[in-house]
């Protein structure tokens, strides 16, 4: 059987980085995000690689769709052994500008619907003995008051692994983040795209500790 990872939130960048890694150790690859034509872009650069995937859209600030694009993503590939949730309220706004609703909302992207498709997706892991895989940043501990719902997104993460970590590791589910402390570029040295999606396959591997701080 072919495992399958879903990323959710995919794009350029990390979560691309990620489904290279994951596909090349031989998993098939599942995508949401909003837009159609970008996810047709990465399946094709996936399909250079032969790497097999396939994708479904869906507003992640929306519950309802993202749980239909999960439904989706099963019909098409099957079982999911691994979840990826990558999305996050990425805005560069200070927190006295803020609004409780824009605040609630990127709390919901961030946090609370990385907790509904868990629990979408809890079946399959307990079945697969699988894996959470968070996106986890740096501003969860050191919070930059111009990129405050980031800040918290990240802070709100963080915590809902270690949570997670302990609710579920009775079922065989591992629950783990990467707190990404540094800018991804393609080019960094330490913090470009194949290098992170390598701590996430070792954190996946290993399933012996929740956070790598990177």
């Amino acid at each position: 059987m072919v495992n399958t990872i879903l990323i959710i939130g995919m794009g350029e960048g990390l979560s691309l980085g990620i489904a290279e890694k994951f596909g090349q150790e031989g998993f098939k690859i599942g995508m949401i995000s909003r837009n159609a034509n970008k996810l047709l872009g990465l399946q094709t650069k996936l399909k250079e690689q032969n790497i097999v995937s396939d994708f479904a859209t869906a507003d992640v600030a929306d519950t309802n769709q993202m749980i239909k694009a999960i439904q989706e993503i099963k019909n098409k590939l099957g079982s999911i052994s691994i979840l990826q949730y990558n999305a996050v309220d990425y805005r560069m706004k200070n927190i006295m500008d803020e609004t409780v609703d824009d605040l609630s909302n990127g709390f919901k992207i961030s946090v609370a619907n990385a907790f509904a498709a868990t629990i979408e997706l809890l079946a399959d892991l307990k079945e697969n003995k699988g894996s959470v895989l968070f996106t986890g940043g740096g501003s969860a501990n050191y919070p930059n008051v111009d990129m405050a719902s980031i800040s918290l997104g990240k802070a709100g993460i963080r915590n809902l692994a270690l949570q997670l970590n302990q609710a579920l590791k009775v079922a065989d589910i591992f629950v783990g983040t990467v707190t990404i402390s540094g800018w991804i570029r393609p080019e960094s040295e330490t913090h470009s795209p194949k290098i992170l999606a390598d701590k996430f396959w070792d954190l996946n591997q290993a399933r012996n500790q929740v956070e790598i701080v990177y």
